[in-house]
């Protein structure tokens, strides 16, 4: 963008993105996780259907600023300017109140997200959404959510094979835009000079495995699920997804994890964010909640076999999964949930399932999906489709509330991140999160991933702990490539 062109976005916007592209068949992503080290604050990747990278990968570096939000007080910090605030009854509409006042340029060649927020919002954030329990005590000093602004960027382009080097200006009442854009000029030229590095990394040393954790061990855990079944019996819920957590000591660089949960798990929604509490690893394969425009999506996930050693194979057990009337019947359910909780934000009439009942394949294995969409009332924003959808039904159960409260009764702790949500709110009002599911979790000096079960009136006790094994098997196949040197 030239000087002339930034003058005149200027006068309409105070958010504008300052870029230069050049070629990328030298450098990768991943290149730059290593090369930049912990100046990257975040990574956003994606294959999609577990088999074809998507278009554009952003690494996120310096940001504008954060906004962190805890249960009782909210920090806030954007540029020089650090303060304190009380987060009231609706940490939301905080958040809204905050990001209101940015008006982005829409400049061409940038891809659909430039600028916004970044970042989390852990579980417990529905005690602020829904009439739920008191918070636990360890959930009082944990984080709500975690978001930055985003201001440095590096977005690779997979088709072109090219990368965008972006710096977002922002501009105040008291900013000289002549001085910004030169700033932001020379901003760009220290970011490629560091681009053109060389890569100064060594390789993995090979580490013993440490000892993994899990909480509850496996005696406890089917006695909850038995406690869970009781509450299904007596009518006051269809299905409750509890789960544990499994967790070692933290030997593995957070690059490392990243590296080897990509190639173990790919999956539409790849991250990696650092934040001064922990770090998050993630590939998950569920959308918790998107909005284009106007239209807000989610798809729900419910339904789960195995790919096939061939295509006949593949075949039988697509069909399998088709026809299994369990699995039907839960997908259905949460198709019902994500109707429910879209119609509460929609357009009367407007809700629709776009797709039911498909199968979606992905490196080592086949979903049942259903896609549910809503144009959105009049005066709704993104914030108002995150208190709407928050936390997706496939962490919860059904009836939701109702779920959330046996989850709260069995679960010793706080969920944290897990089951909440990972992903960028644009200052144009765009939104895409992710469900935080198959996400590793560094803080406190361990390493950490949770797996859930759904509960329902015929479950097996030890086939139901036996699941969550299954399910977190990508994360502790990642920690073991990673603390092996990243050896396959």
């Amino acid at each position: 963008m030239d000087r002339d062109r930034f003058l005149e976005w200027a006068g309409k916007a105070n958010v504008i993105p300052v870029y230069r592209e050049i070629l990328a068949d030298r450098d990768t992503p991943v290149g730059l996780l290593y090369k930049l080290g912990d100046k990257v604050r975040f990574l956003l990747e994606s294959v999609e259907g577990g088999e074809r990278w998507g278009r554009y990968s952003i690494l996120g570096l310096e940001p504008e600023g954060e906004i962190v939000l805890y249960p009782n007080e909210a920090s806030i910090r954007i540029k020089e300017d650090s303060r304190r605030v009380p987060v009231g009854a609706d940490p939301l509409a905080l958040l809204r109140e905050q990001t209101r006042g940015f008006r982005p340029a829409e400049v061409e060649g940038i891809p659909r997200f430039s600028s916004g927020l970044v970042g989390y919002f852990s579980y417990e954030l529905i005690h602020f959404l829904e009439r739920m329990p008191s918070l636990k005590a360890e959930a009082i000093k944990s984080p709500l959510a975690y978001l930055l602004l985003v201001k440095d960027l590096i977005v690779f382009d997979n088709v072109k094979h090219t990368m965008k080097v972006v710096v977002n200006a922002y501009l105040d009442d008291n900013s000289d835009p002549i001085r910004v854009y030169e700033d932001s000029l020379a901003r760009i030229e220290a970011l490629m000079k560091e681009i053109e590095n060389p890569v100064s990394t060594t390789a993995p040393e090979k580490l013993d495995r440490p000892f993994v954790r899990v909480e509850p061990e496996d005696q406890t855990f089917e006695a909850q699920v038995q406690a869970v079944q009781e509450y299904i019996r007596a009518g006051e819920a269809i299905q409750v997804v509890i789960s544990r957590e499994f967790s070692l000591p933290n030997v593995a660089d957070t690059a490392d994890l990243y590296r080897a949960l990509r190639y173990v798990n790919p999956s539409p929604y790849l991250f990696l964010l650092r934040t001064p509490q922990v770090n998050l690893i993630g590939s998950s394969p569920e959308v918790m909640v998107r909005k284009e425009r106007n239209t807000a999506t989610v798809r729900p996930i419910a339904g789960t076999r195995p790919r096939g050693g061939d295509e006949h194979e593949d075949q039988r057990l697509a069909d399998e999964l088709l026809n299994d009337p369990k699995e039907k019947a839960e997908h259905v359910m949460l198709v019902d949930l994500a109707r429910n909780d879209l119609g509460r934000v929609a357009q009367i009439g407007t809700v629709q399932v776009t797709e039911y009942m498909t199968i979606e394949r992905y490196s080592h294995v086949m979903h049942l999906v259903s896609n549910v969409t809503a144009e959105l009332e009049k005066g709704k924003d993104c914030y108002d489709v995150i208190a709407a959808t928050f936390p997706a039904g496939t962490l919860t159960g059904a009836p939701k509330v109702r779920a959330m409260e046996i989850i709260h009764e069995m679960e010793s702790g706080p969920r944290g991140p897990y089951g909440g949500a990972v992903g960028y709110i644009g200052f144009d009002g765009e939104m895409d999160l992710c469900i935080t599911i198959r996400t590793l979790v560094q803080s406190n000096g361990r390493i950490s991933w949770r797996a859930g079960a759904g509960i329902v009136f015929d479950s097996v006790p030890q086939n139901e702990a036996m699941e969550t094994v299954h399910k977190g098997r990508a994360m502790e196949r990642a920690v073991e490539m990673a603390i092996n040197g990243l050896r396959l």
